[in-house]
């Protein structure tokens, strides 16, 4: 829905055929998103700048690896890992894509990842056993010294539980189920919850300053399991996903 006061900034929407698998933001204003198409069985890739709505690719397939999944987004790449086939954890393989365009920076078929963060990507050989660890740059594939330091996301900031918050008397809703999420931010209240509803459940998002609601959405209906984790914010961005096909971000 439009947001009911000029507190709050529609800053991007974006639908996808296939289900929204997996998102990634960056503090530089760069939105990553995986989408798979189930009855195609394909993984596909998109980039956005939430500041600006910018689009830089969307859907975009790589051949190199059809098992792939979103494993870091950053200010000028996003890195993918391969998996050997769709039913193992294991992976196997490591790309780096331009953000801007798609373009495949660099692609290593040897090398599985341990872990990667804002300083660079911790990697092995997968043929090498025992595993030998070493690290190495997002943008270049060469080889760097151990980071000083890790990333702890501090710019993202996540709900918490609180199932004794009072939804004050202005929102109406029916039957609760399930948690509560509750955020206070900027002066703002952001809450997301679970209604009955026929036999089955929807989940809502709705935002409020004072008495006066901002956003009041749906972001599933019709659902018979309750869903996890609604909504965050990075950077006064609120960021949900509607019907598990579009990606939409507010400017709180």
């Amino acid at each position: 829905m439009r947001p009911n006061d000029n507190s709050v900034k529609l800053a991007l929407s974006e639908s996808f055929s296939g289900l929204i698998w997996k998102v990634m933001v960056h503090i530089s204003g760069i939105l990553a998103v995986e989408t798979r198409q189930k009855d195609r069985r394909e993984i596909l890739f998109s980039a956005f700048n939430y500041r600006t709505g910018e689009t830089y690719f969307k859907n975009q397939v790589f051949e190199e690896n059809p098992n792939l999944s979103l494993a870091f987004t950053g200010a000028r790449n996003i890195i993918l890992i391969g998996y050997k086939n769709s039913g193992t954890p294991e992976s196997t393989g490591v790309l780096s894509v331009n953000v801007k365009d798609g373009r495949i920076l660099w692609q290593k078929y040897n090398i599985s990842l341990n872990q990667v963060q804002e300083q660079g990507i911790q990697v092995y050989d997968s043929r090498i056993h025992p595993k030998k660890m070493f690290w190495i740059d997002h943008l270049t594939a060469e080889p760097i010294a151990n980071p000083s330091h890790t990333d702890d996301n501090k710019d993202i900031i996540f709900p918490e539980i609180n199932n004794s918050f009072l939804i004050p008397s202005f929102i109406q809703h029916g039957i609760i189920a399930g948690e509560i999420s509750v955020l206070e931010h900027s002066g703002k209240v952001f809450l997301s919850f679970h209604e009955k509803e026929s036999g089955y459940y929807k989940q809502r998002i709705i935002v409020y300053q004072y008495n006066k609601i901002l956003i009041d959405d749906i972001l599933i209906s019709g659902i018979q399991k309750l869903q996890p984790e609604a909504f965050f914010i990075q950077l006064n961005h609120l960021f949900y996903i509607r019907d598990k096909l579009e990606i939409v971000s507010y400017l709180v």
